[in-house]
């Protein structure tokens, strides 16, 4: 994504509480960015991503054994013996949404265009991978089984609760990647993010009012950046979030990774058994993720 373009993304989200504000992202996305490559510059920000084709190999590998020796002039030389460990190996799993409806429905143009459905449902399938992965994440500590990557900080994420975290995850795993949450879980720290404390008394960052003064967000905590993640829901009726809207997530370099196994497939036809005929598209991929440093994730828990 250039920076032209994540500017426009970055206008158009400040709007997305209004319906027109969510349709003129949707049409920006569409007509600015290939679809196969969304998931991966949202993913991208949360763990490290590949594309694999078929007959790529599935499984992580881990080369160990290399040393470095201390060493006397006119010796033969020590040497390491590799080792190579198969670590672990993606299962993969299938992702597939389909529609269909019959010619007569199509023609009389009410439920848009073909082109428009095939556009809407890519869209729905990256935010199906966004979900699930982002769920997955938030389930992976609890306040039972660690001390440290898992914190209740009450009724809104905290200062402390957050500054505790960075510390924790930066010792981990050297550096935090991002800050990750729906907006009304990350909208708290903008009310602090903006003080610092110097000789007891709470000081204005001077850019940072200027950013919240002039959009109402900040685009980083401390240098790590904050990362919003769109809220799904299943449908008008019922209208049940499908993330998880009570948790914050800090995570770490390299702490796992998303691939995606082949293009997305489609199959697309028309039942002539009906009249008037039935017309179906389905578009489907493989995907998986693996989480192998568990260590690298921090969980806020809110209320």
């Amino acid at each position: 994504m250039n920076d032209e373009l994540k500017l426009q993304v970055a206008s158009l989200m400040k709007e997305t509480n209004t319906e027109a504000g969510r349709r003129a992202l949707a049409e920006m996305i569409v007509e600015y960015t290939d679809p196969g490559h969304i998931t991966f510059d949202y993913m991208g920000q949360l763990l490290n991503t590949r594309a694999l084709k078929p007959g790529d190999l599935l499984i992580k590998k881990l080369r160990t054994g290399i040393k470095v020796w201390s060493h006397v002039p006119g010796t033969i030389p020590m040497k390491s013996e590799i080792t190579i460990q198969e670590r672990a190996n993606y299962v993969l799993d299938y992702a597939i949404t389909g529609v269909t409806a019959n010619m007569q429905e199509l023609a009389q143009g009410d439920l848009g265009t073909v082109e428009s459905m095939r556009t809407e449902m890519m869209k729905k399938l990256h935010d199906y991978y966004t979900n699930k992965v982002f769920t997955g994440l938030t389930t992976i500590w609890t306040a039972s089984n660690t001390p440290s990557n898992f914190v209740d900080s009450g009724a809104a994420v905290t200062k402390t609760a957050l500054d505790n975290m960075l510390k924790t995850i930066n010792r981990t795993a050297g550096n935090v990647k991002a800050i990750v949450g729906v907006r009304d879980a990350l909208y708290p720290i903008t009310e602090f993010a903006g003080w610092d404390s110097y000789g007891g008394t709470a000081t204005l960052i001077q850019s940072m009012g200027e950013e919240l003064a002039r959009t109402g967000w900040i685009g980083a905590y401390k240098g790590v950046p904050l990362v919003v993640v769109p809220i799904d829901y299943d449908d008008p009726v019922n209208y049940s979030a499908l993330v998880p809207t009570n948790k914050v997530l800090v995570i770490g370099d390299n702490a796992g990774e998303f691939i995606t196994y082949g293009e997305p497939q489609t199959q697309e036809y028309t039942d002539n058994r009906m009249v008037p005929p039935q017309w179906n598209l389905n578009i489907w991929q493989s995907f998986g993720f693996m989480i192998d440093w568990a260590s690298r994730i921090g969980v806020i828990k809110i209320t």
